[in-house]
């Protein structure tokens, strides 16, 4: 699963060959090596962010203006612009898969909240759509807008009582922090299902914040390039969509393929993409793919965070921040925040609500993982709460808790 196959025949032989001969980038790709064909996939070079966001807003595009149904964009770390159009088709297709995936967590006798940003975003527009088709009412409250601010959705969510929550682990804290103040039980308004669409976290952090609400916790996984690239099985897990994506896991500092069952940067090959094909599209995320006990033979993706905030020692290999915050989190007495980083140059972990014993038990369980001593301390609730809506989608920091 880490290593490109080559599609030398069927769908993904012909995408290729699509994406070669109709998207302006890809073609020059095709260019720079003096006009012959690629007869496999690993013959290409990786496509990276960088690229992406210098080849502009269509730069990958592949049919006729008319044909763009819609077009969507994000940002990476460092503030790029990657912009992906999609037709009607792709659209249709992204909807059915994420429908079919959903359907085991919601239908016609459910509310549904999508508390995800809609600006530019085709992800808020995507789970809209596929939990309308699957029959539930869909309340778009986003999280951007100042028509609906993080306020008005916690007031929303009390009189309203959706039974999903389509958002983010912090995003789904912030509101249940908010209800609480208010005098309202959020255990009693009668969640069901968290859906979460990004925010990479470890998994003991997410069940924790769904049990808040006495929900279940569900993954989804995508970008403005990748909608639905991952998404949940019945029991929760994230699974690579394979009737849309081939995906590779490399080395986040090279390009040569993981061990299989390695973690390492998620690389995405669409397969059915009109609008804005993608050849071996470094996504920036780390994953691990592994086997899911739910019996899908796809691929589960274990989300790991993104590269730029892996964790990286004097000597030894580097840690995903997820690995660290599991690690931290597992610990008996922690609570539902562990960030990490280098505070003053040291390895520092702050953590909420942990006895004097917790964090030396902490303290003793990264160093376990990582063979560096950690420093271990403490922050109240309010101030990493306040720290997350200042980061916004980026993770938090040591240095950030400091500020607040």
């Amino acid at each position: 699963m880490t290593a490109a196959e080559r599609p030398a025949a069927g769908p993904a032989a012909e995408h290729l060959r699509y994406a070669l001969d109709r998207s302006p980038y890809y073609r020059r790709v095709r260019a720079d090596r003096a006009g012959t064909h690629p007869v496999a996939l690993d013959e290409l070079p990786l496509t990276t962010p960088e690229e992406v966001a210098a080849a502009g807003p269509l730069g990958l595009n592949a049919v006729e203006h008319p044909r763009i149904a819609r077009y969507a964009e994000s940002r990476d770390h460092l503030g790029r612009v990657l912009g992906a159009a999609a037709t009607a088709a792709d659209l249709r297709r992204v909807t059915a898969a994420m429908a079919d995936a959903l359907r085991a967590h919601a239908g016609p006798a459910d509310l549904a909240f999508v508390a995800v940003p809609y600006e530019l975003s085709g992800g808020a527009q995507d789970t809209d759509r596929a939990l309308a088709a699957l029959g539930a009412g869909v309340v778009g409250v986003g999280a951007l807008s100042p028509v609906c601010p993080p306020e008005r959705t916690a007031a929303l969510v009390a009189a309203l009582r959706p039974s999903v929550l389509a958002t983010t682990p912090d995003r789904a804290l912030a509101t249940h922090a908010r209800l609480t103040a208010t005098g309202h039980v959020p255990r009693a308004l009668g969640q069901r299902v968290h859906l979460y669409l990004g925010g990479a976290c470890a998994p003991v952090r997410a069940a924790r914040v769904a049990e808040l609400w006495g929900a279940t916790a569900a993954w989804a996984y995508g970008s403005a390039l990748t909608p639905a690239a991952g998404l949940p099985c019945a029991a929760g897990t994230a699974h690579l969509t394979t009737a849309l994506y081939h995906a590779e896991v490399v080395d986040p500092d090279g390009t040569a393929a993981v061990p299989d069952g390695a973690c390492g940067e998620l690389v995405l090959t669409t397969l059915a993409a009109e609008a804005t094909p993608l050849l071996r599209y470094r996504t920036g995320d780390l994953v691990r793919l592994a086997r899911c006990g739910c019996g899908d033979p796809r691929p589960a993706l274990e989300q790991h965070g993104r590269v730029e905030d892996r964790w990286r020692p004097s000597t030894g290999p580097a840690r995903t921040a997820v690995e660290l915050e599991q690690t931290a989190l597992t610990t008996p007495g922690t609570g539902l925040y562990c960030v990490t980083g280098r505070s003053a140059g040291r390895p520092t972990a702050l953590l909420d609500d942990a006895t004097d014993d917790t964090r030396r038990d902490v303290a003793r369980a990264l160093r376990a993982l990582t063979g560096a001593p950690w420093e271990v301390g403490t922050a109240d609730r309010g101030t990493f709460l306040a720290a997350a809506a200042r980061a916004g989608r980026r993770r938090l920091h040591p240095g950030d808790l400091e500020d607040v």
